[in-house]
C-alpha cells in the first residue's frame, strides 16, 4: 500500500497560495473583473458538488473513498459516467473558480498546478491499481469515459 498525500490537502494548498498571493497583492496583473468574476462562484459549486456526489456513490457501493487503499468496486453511475475522475474534476473546478474570482494572472497557476499533479500523480497511479484490481472490465470502462470530460 502506498501512502501518498491525500489531494484535498493540496486542493487545500493552492487555495491558501490563491488567497494568499491576492491577500498580499503579489498578484497584481487583473486580467478579469466585475461581472466575469461571478462564474467563478458557479464554478467553485459545481466543484464542491461532484465530490460530494461522487463520495456519496463510493458509501452507497460500500468502497473506500482514499486513493492510496486497494480499490473494492468501480462505480460507473452518476458522475462517473462522463468522468472516471469527477472528485479531481471537481476539486480543479474548485480552483479554478477561486482563481475567477480573484481574476488575477497569477491566481491561475495554482489550477494549473492541481490538474499536473492530479494527473500525472494521483490518477495513474489509481488507475493503474484499478487495472490490477479488475482487468478488462477496467479497460472497458476506460475505453468508454474520458478522463476528465
Amino acid at each position: 500500500m502506498r501512502k501518498i498525500l491525500l489531494p484535498p490537502i493540496i486542493l487545500a494548498l493552492c487555495l491558501i497560495a490563491i488567497v494568499g498571493i491576492n491577500y498580499f497583492d503579489l498578484a497584481t496583473k487583473v486580467i478579469f473583473s466585475g461581472p466575469v468574476t461571478y462564474a467563478g462562484y458557479g464554478l467553485v459549486f459545481l466543484g464542491v458538488l461532484l465530490p460530494i456526489w461522487g463520495a456519496r456513490l463510493f458509501k452507497q457501493h460500500e468502497t473506500n473513498i482514499l486513493p492510496f487503499k486497494d480499490p473494492e468496486k468501480i462505480v460507473t453511475g452518476g458522475p462517473f459516467g462522463f468522468s472516471r475522475n469527477p472528485m479531481y474534476l471537481g476539486m480543479l473546478l474548485v480552483t479554478l473558480g477561486f482563481a475567477f474570482i480573484y481574476g488575477t494572472a497569477l491566481s491561475f497557476i495554482f489550477p494549473l498546478a492541481y490538474f499536473c499533479i492530479a494527473n500525472w500523480y494521483y490518477i495513474p497511479y489509481e488507475e493503474g491499481r484499478m487495472a490490477e484490481v479488475f482487468g478488462d472490465k477496467f479497460t472497458a470502462y476506460k475505453a468508454k469515459v474520458r478522463r476528465w470530460i
